[in-house]
């Protein structure tokens, strides 16, 4: 029996947090495993009967308290005999300890784009009116060219590579980028390339009609939605029959629907968080994300499994996988040229039904490949390397 735990923070949520689901699930059908979630915040609502079936669920402190959140999953770990502790996105205080005391295999499972702690460092110390202050009077300068945050991101993951006994990305050429700049061989590495998984829609819906969709979180630092606004601004006079709906919520909220309106937008419409988005996937023609950082892009996999264009900046090597080939899942735009995505934008709406509906055939066959049952036999496979299983 091998015995494994997945660490989050909210639990259920976005697309790491399917990805346990999915490989609990897959797990569930073979003898020898057993799958453990331990979570600072649940959200019950969101948790099925079918769901529970598949893991034991246990709640920790929140990260904001890591020395409390670090002995209770210690003792977690020794409670329920885990063998195998999956870190998603970082690794907690003192795992080294944890290791020595318990002998608990350790795996970081880095959703991101690597090194995505560049931008997180920038952002969080503008955050606040203290911290805001303090940016202008002294880190502004500092921090200005981003070499700063890219050497305190590099340091990050090197550290938490040395502490884990496999570092899981989204891609293999992620690997590749990991390996060469903490300086490591990728042959000898334990860097796994492992992509998120992505349901296979039974019934696809191409009736489609002129919407352009963006879902996800407002929050502006990372996902850049006034970089759409700004494009929408370009094309809405030559897109006259299409629409823009936005779906989300988050901290920016206020300020882009503030924008929307000095902008003076026409046919945008703010949907707010919906439980069920797969309604709006089933109506937009075209799935758009403009991040400035992005490590798979969620709504333009399931953009794509129900027959949507996926546009996005090529702003990492995980966008150009999700989209593939140009004309196969979408199209990749020069980051950050907003005139170009305006451009591509307009020749999409100047496509034929038929040329459209092409595309769409094509997004659907081409993110089959990444269906969640092959995604989580990569995930097996490294259970069982790790357990000693092969």
């Amino acid at each position: 029996m091998i015995k494994i735990a997945f660490v989050h923070n909210c639990f259920p949520a976005g697309g790491a947090e399917r990805v346990t689901i999915d490989v609990a699930r897959y797990l569930s059908r073979f003898g020898g495993y057993e799958v453990y979630v331990y979570a600072s915040r649940i959200a019950d609502s969101l948790l099925t009967e079918e769901m529970r079936d598949y893991f034991t669920l246990r709640q920790i402190p929140k990260h904001s308290v890591p020395a409390k959140r670090s002995k209770q999953i210690e003792r977690y770990i020794v409670e329920d005999g885990v063998d195998i502790l999956v870190q998603v996105v970082r690794s907690i205080r003192d795992i080294d300890g944890i290791r020595e005391r318990t002998g608990v295999k350790s795996v970081i499972a880095c959703h991101g784009e690597p090194f995505w702690q560049r931008y997180a460092i920038t952002h969080r110390r503008q955050k606040g009116f203290v911290r805001r202050a303090m940016w202008f009077l002294f880190n502004k300068r500092r921090f200005a060219d981003g070499s700063r945050a890219m050497r305190m991101a590099v340091e990050r993951t090197l550290a938490e590579y040395n502490r884990c006994d496999a570092y899981t990305v989204l891609c293999e050429p992620y690997k590749t980028e990991v390996a060469a700049v903490i300086g490591i061989d990728p042959a000898s590495s334990h860097i796994y390339a492992i992509e998120n998984s992505e349901y296979v829609v039974d019934k696809v819906n191409y009736d489609k009609e002129n919407v352009v969709l963006f879902c996800g979180r407002f929050e502006n630092w990372s996902k850049r939605i006034d970089r759409l606004l700004r494009i929408w601004s370009r094309v809405q006079h030559k897109m006259t029959s299409w629409r823009l709906v936005l779906v989300g919520n988050g901290e920016d909220w206020d300020g882009l629907k503030r924008m929307a309106e000095e902008l003076s937008l026409e046919r945008v419409s703010f949907e707010g968080h919906q439980k069920n988005v797969s309604g709006y996937y089933d109506k937009a023609s075209v799935v758009v994300l403009t991040s400035e950082t992005e490590g798979w892009g969620l709504t333009l996999t399931e953009g794509q499994a129900r027959g949507c264009i996926a546009v996005a900046f090529g702003c990492s090597s995980g966008v150009k996988e999700v989209i593939g080939p140009n004309g196969e899942g979408g199209f990749v735009v020069t980051p950050f040229d907003e005139q170009e995505y305006a451009q591509m934008l307009v020749e999409i709406a100047a496509m034929s039904a038929e040329e459209r509906l092409q595309m769409g055939q094509r997004a659907v066959e081409y993110r089959r490949q990444y269906c969640p049952e092959i995604i989580a036999e990569k995930w097996r496979n490294l259970f069982d390397h790790l357990g000693g299983k092969e």
